[in-house]
């Protein structure tokens, strides 16, 4: 019934009771008719019978056999009548004529009045009595005696006249079919009465619906013809000036939304700060030119800078004096630059510039020459004038190179030597494809077995603080580095990234859960509320192995795993959606909980959230590193936490250093922080003993 427009259920509430009450009255009258055909047959048999006994008296007396036969034959002429029988008082017959259909046994049947005697389908009967008339003179010769006694007259035969049910049914089919036709032809009245009552009704409404459908097809200049009168009249005008007024609004409001997303998409690509490129368009447009180059065409170069003294400017006068700074040296390195060249902010103090169809000894020139400008450059804030340098990287970026990542790895080794050689000089650093990489750390895989082998990967706790409550737990992450004699300590990060070209990850991962398994169990036997997090490889998130690793852990230590954690990037779960979804459903089962690391850093980080369900999510550092260096860092920073608050997910800032950044992420809401300014790393061993275990 929904589903029906409001045409036919007007032709069904116009139609159906007319029709219903029409079928009534045709199938009530054709069966009066029905039964007053067969009424009218009943009297007329009987009124046969009766009519032919009297005449069949003398007969059957004188048995006159051959009158009787033409009284039959007579009877047998009249119309519907199929046979006539007469015969005699022991029920011999007499006189016959027609298709005689009744049985003897129905013959000799006896009876005092005229009856119906039997009836089919076909035909039916009808018999009366043939009596022995008493005339008066009889009754002159009679004793007084036995003229007072009324004796019933003689039964002498019987007459029976069979009728042929043909043409009563022959005329029960014409009065029914003549009641279908009254009907079919009333109802035809009907439906195009209906039909007209129902169109002019609903043809009105039926514009409204057309034009309301084009309204929400985006046709914001639909009108309707406001032409009828009463309630239709007041809505088509209605809908005229409300669509009127929504036209006007959505071009109002087109034109606001056109801005805004202008503004929006210059924001997405530039630095709110200075107004130069930012990161993120500054690597596609690097993999543009990275790709034109593979293409062909003319070679470029990169060069990256980092502000020298940039830090003391910030802790002497503020942020507001280093926002300015950052801004005049923006416009100074734009005024070495040609139109082709592209200048980005990086983020904090650090630069990128892309010089098109420049490479070795030129590109050397502009460095130097920027190194020049930023040397001689003195900032004046108030009455304080500060000298700034700039340590610059440069790379060329040739047919051979393959990825940004490569490009960008040789461009921060070039700067940080720049740095480390004293600072506001040039270093140039070649691009090493990762093949040859690969190729020089090709004893990474005996190196990293071996270490596992001699238990030299410190397993370290980076202790996390919480900010808004105090939860009565200790919450910890593990991390880990490879300690080898005589070479500087390898961080997880590089030490993963090595271990997964060997497929080694997931043997450091189970170094990882072992321990933090064993933690949890030595906590819960002395009573400590310990939480940790874990964080896990790309490896180990796309093995079945890993979960039941983990199961195994859990169970042989009768741990729930509701303390557990487990870490992994958001890169993984782009690149490796399903077993990363089917991770985390295989974690939730075991009691487990998930987190994402570098939260925030990619347009589809809030698509990730429901479809993985995390509990933690570590704070993306492009969120937290320009912290109170601009309104718009701020804002983005208040929306990712109230987002994630909405879902009952804890985020956690990384790297906070300074007392005034953890107040900052204190008031923003943000759930936990690690740092220096909460505490530093420490091995995990030492970590437990003192700060868990040996607190009451």
């Amino acid at each position: 019934m929904n589903r029906l427009t409001l045409r036919h259920r007007l032709l069904l509430l116009t139609l159906l009771p007319s029709a219903l009450i029409a079928i009534a009255l045709v199938i009530y009258f054709t069966f009066s008719g029905i039964r007053t055909l067969e009424g009218e047959l009943r009297l007329k048999g009987l009124a046969t019978v009766r009519y032919l006994a009297p005449i069949s008296e003398y007969g059957i007396i004188a048995g006159q056999i051959e009158s009787l036969h033409g009284l039959a034959q007579a009877t047998v002429q009249e119309s519907g009548v199929k046979a006539a029988i007469i015969v005699n008082q022991k029920g011999r017959t007499i006189a016959v004529s027609g298709r005689v259909s009744l049985s003897a046994e129905e013959l000799r049947q006896a009876f005092d009045e005229p009856r119906q005697v039997a009836e089919t389908g076909q035909w039916i009967a009808f018999g009366a009595p043939v009596k022995r008339s008493v005339a008066d003179t009889d009754l002159l010769f009679e004793t007084a005696p036995a003229a007072s006694k009324a004796s019933p007259p003689e039964v002498i035969g019987y007459v029976f006249v069979e009728y042929d049910k043909t043409d009563l049914a022959n005329k029960q089919r014409e009065l029914v079919q003549r009641g279908l036709l009254i009907v079919l032809f009333g109802l035809l009245i009907l439906a195009a009465l209906a039909i007209a009552i129902a169109d002019n009704l609903v043809r009105p409404v039926m514009r409204l619906a057309q034009a309301v459908n084009s309204m929400s097809s985006g046709k914001l200049d639909t009108r309707v013809t406001a032409s009828s009168s009463g309630e239709i009249g007041i809505l088509e005008s209605g809908f005229n000036q409300m669509a009127a007024r929504i036209e006007e609004v959505h071009l109002s409001m087109q034109s606001r939304i056109e801005e805004a997303t202008a503004q929006l998409a210059f924001q997405a690509r530039h630095d709110a700060l200075t107004g130069l490129l930012n990161r993120r368009e500054f690597e596609h447009r690097l993999e543009k030119a990275l790709a034109s180059v593979q293409a062909g065409d003319n070679e470029f170069a990169v060069l990256f800078i980092d502000l020298d003294r940039f830090k003391q400017v910030n802790d002497t006068c503020g942020y507001l004096a280093g926002d300015e700074l950052l801004r005049q040296m923006a416009l100074l390195f734009q005024g070495r630059l040609r139109e082709e060249d592209t200048l980005a902010r990086l983020g904090g103090d650090e630069f990128s510039i892309m010089l098109a169809n420049c490479s070795g000894a030129r590109a050397r020139q502009v460095a130097e020459d920027i190194c020049g400008l930023a040397a001689a450059y003195r900032f004046i804030w108030q009455d304080k004038v500060f000298a700034i340098g700039a340590s610059i990287g440069v790379t060329t970026v040739n047919r051979k190179v393959h990825n940004i990542n490569e490009i960008v790895a040789a461009g921060d080794a070039a700067c940080h030597r720049a740095k480390e050689s004293g600072r506001n000089r040039v270093c140039e650093q070649e691009v090493v494809p990762t093949q040859e990489r690969r190729h020089d750390t090709s004893n990474w895989a005996g190196r990293i077995a071996s270490a596992l082998a001699d238990d030299r990967l410190l397993v370290e706790a980076i202790p996390l603080r919480s900010l808004q409550i105090s939860t009565g737990s200790h919450t910890v992450a593990l991390t880990a580095r490879l300690n080898e004699p005589g070479l500087p300590p390898v961080t997880l990060a590089a030490l993963i990234d090595a271990a997964e070209r060997y497929d080694l990850a997931p043997a450091i991962d189970r170094r990882l859960i072992d321990a933090a398994v064993e933690a949890l169990a030595r906590a819960k036997r002395r009573g400590r509320n310990l939480h940790c997090l874990l964080p896990l490889s790309r490896s180990s998130i796309s093995s079945r192995e890993t979960a039941d690793y983990i199961a195994r852990s859990l169970a042989s230590h009768n741990l729930s795993g509701e303390r557990l954690c487990l870490v992994f990037s958001e890169d993984i779960l782009t690149h490796l959606t399903s077993q990363a979804m089917e991770f985390s459903r295989q974690m939730h089962m075991l009691g487990c909980t998930v987190g994402l690391e570098d939260f925030g850093g990619g347009l589809s980080s809030f698509s990730h959230l429901r479809s993985i369900s995390p509990s933690h999510v570590k704070l993306s550092r492009s969120l937290t590193r320009d912290l109170g260096g601009t309104r718009a860092s701020t804002a983005l920073l208040r929306a990712v936490q109230e987002i994630t608050s909405d879902l009952h997910i804890h985020t956690i800032a990384e790297d906070v250093d300074d007392q005034e950044t953890l107040d900052q992420l204190r008031d923003l809401g943000i759930d936990f922080a690690q740092g220096k300014a909460v505490a530093p790393n420490e091995p995990f061993e030492v970590w437990l003993e003192g700060a868990v275990m040996r607190t009451a």
